[in-house]
């Protein structure tokens, strides 16, 4: 492929010639432009239009990183892609979704070399993340959609997890629930990632303080995951009397397996998810009990700390800590007699 030395050199002329008759940047004679539109005629050369967007500071494209395991785009990452798409475009901005492995490190290097990308949107923040510190390093504006262990420096947006911790626990305290599982998702915990790490602690550090008991369910993002996980309380763990799901597919499996299981919700057994959007949650039967997060707004906030970052360029990192939203359905209610 010909580059932009080829055409200069075929020309006779310097790189910067080539530019400034492509863009019109500059006024160039009539003969030297000729010489250079025969050079791009005979080599067939293409220039990269984002690119030099990007060097004047103008493309108005950035790129959301957002995780693409294999279960798809779960319906609460989805409510952060949407608000964050909403934003850019209402502000003049493209939004392009660009879907990453954790562990392939050189789609990133790939993107920031692209040429196509004014900043970086990231999704499912690792407390330690390799991805934030060669961004940080190359100097691409980022925001963040979770945060790592050390962020003070770094434009963010998350949850108050001690917060929704609190909301969660006090609604199923109220409730005499005394005996909860709480069905995660361990492959997050061992990836790192913030979010389920420190949903995970702050949970189970405030039912410490409550005197609640906790059962850590493992499961994946699959409908199947729950069902399984239903079938191993109901077996082995009769004391428990509600659940609370981080994970909405598991939840959603879990609640569908209780009718085969002979399980009545809530009265054998309450549930709360964590990580189900309204509209998903309303549709269930019985409706979900639900802590949540204002994702759309929270993906329309870190996509306006960008744009504004790029506007601007802030001296100092913004930082939002968002709490969710308790709304008591019809899947919890008092804890059963023991």
């Amino acid at each position: 492929m010909a580059t932009r030395a080829d055409v200069a050199k075929l020309a006779g002329v310097s790189q910067s010639t080539v530019s400034y008759t492509l863009s019109g940047a500059r006024p160039i004679s009539e003969a030297t432009r000729q010489k250079v539109l025969e050079a791009v005629r005979e080599l067939d050369y293409h220039p990269n239009v984002l690119a030099g967007a990007l060097a004047r500071g103008s493309s108005h494209t950035l790129a959301l990183l957002f995780p693409s395991g294999e279960s798809g785009i779960s319906p609460a990452s989805l409510e952060y892609i949407t608000g964050a798409a909403n934003a850019a475009r209402e502000l003049g901005y493209h939004l392009v979704l660009w879907p990453s492995d954790n562990q392939e490190f050189k789609e990133i290097k790939s993107l920031c070399n692209s040429g196509w990308i004014s900043g970086v949107l990231l999704m499912e923040i690792q407390l330690s993340d390799d991805r934030v510190e060669y961004l940080v390093r190359s100097g691409v504006p980022t925001a963040l959609i979770g945060r790592t262990a050390d962020g003070e420096d770094l434009d963010f947006v998350d949850q108050d997890f001690d917060a929704v911790a609190k909301i969660t626990l006090d609604h199923l305290h109220e409730l005499k629930h005394q005996s909860i599982a709480l069905m995660d998702t361990k492959s997050k915990i061992e990836e790192g990632v913030g979010f389920s790490i420190r949903s995970n602690q702050a949970l189970k550090n405030y039912a410490k303080e409550l005197g609640i008991e906790v059962l850590e369910i493992w499961v994946e993002g699959r409908v199947s995951a729950g069902r399984d996980a239903l079938k191993v309380i109901k077996r082995e763990h009769p004391e428990v009397t509600a659940i609370i799901g981080l994970n909405d597919l598991a939840t959603m499996g879990l609640l569908n397996a209780a009718n085969e299981f002979d399980i009545k919700v809530p009265q054998d057994l309450s549930i709360i998810s964590l990580s189900t959007p309204n509209e998903y949650a309303e549709t269930t039967w019985p409706a979900l009990t639900t802590v949540t997060m204002p994702a759309h707004n929270m993906g329309r906030a870190a996509a306006e700390v960008l744009i504004q970052r790029l506007k601007d360029g802030q001296a100092h990192a913004h930082q939002e800590l968002w709490t969710g939203e308790l709304t008591i359905r019809a899947t919890t209610t008092q804890a059963r007699a023991k």
